[in-house]
């Protein structure tokens, strides 16, 4: 999957961690300032070579297909189904959870659930019966679960280009974790077999 990675250099990342740190401890108030906190985050997952990608921009570069629906998708790493519910002024939330009568599970705001903003893509007014879609989620190789996964996959997110939003596998998903809204760190990625994905269809049709 092509999206756009934020890398910065190793030594760079050692740098900008020893000054938040030195910050840190010369002005405490800085400890409470949410995104020095971010920084001190985002720059230690760099540090070890990591990187990073900006989701809100990656959804907004890689647009809409010929459905009007969104080319990739995020979900929690311990879903099934993707869920992925149209909101007015080119907004939308994925979702582990299927969306509630109205269309959407924005009201039920459960944990892991990725709200992106108006603007993000490029619709308006949302017809009720256009608003709510779903696609298969990837699983995750036992050789990634056992270097990568130290907590519940609840704690971790999967994202993939979606080839169809119907209940089709994808191919090549990347594992991520949250750093902040809008930034997530790249832990893996892979390719699913042919194998995988006629198993992954036949458990969830």
């Amino acid at each position: 999957m092509q999206v756009a990675q934020i890398e910065v250099l190793k030594e760079e990342a050692e740098k900008a961690l020893a000054e938040l740190k030195q910050a840190f401890k010369d002005n405490a108030d800085l400890k409470k300032n949410k995104i020095y906190r971010d920084l001190q985050r985002a720059y230690g997952h760099m540090k070890h070579g990591g990187k990073v990608i900006d989701i809100y921009e990656a959804f907004k570069t890689t647009g809409i297909d010929a459905n009007a629906l969104p080319k990739i998708a995020i979900v929690r790493a311990d879903a099934t189904v993707c869920y992925f519910t149209k909101v007015r002024e080119g907004a939308g939330v994925f979702s582990h959870l299927a969306p509630d009568r109205w269309g959407t599970s924005v009201a039920r705001k459960s944990y892991g659930e990725i709200g992106l903003p108006a603007g993000t893509f490029g619709w308006g007014h949302v017809p009720w019966k256009d608003a709510k879609h779903k696609t298969i989620v990837p699983i995750i190789p036992p050789a990634i679960l056992n270097e990568k996964v130290s907590y519940a996959l609840k704690n971790y997110y999967i994202f993939w280009e979606v080839e169809s939003w119907e209940l089709i596998p994808p191919k090549d998903p990347m594992l991520l974790k949250a750093i902040t809204p809008n930034l997530y760190a790249v832990l893996a990625t892979w390719d699913l077999t042919e194998l995988e994905r006629a198993i992954i269809k036949a458990n969830i049709i």
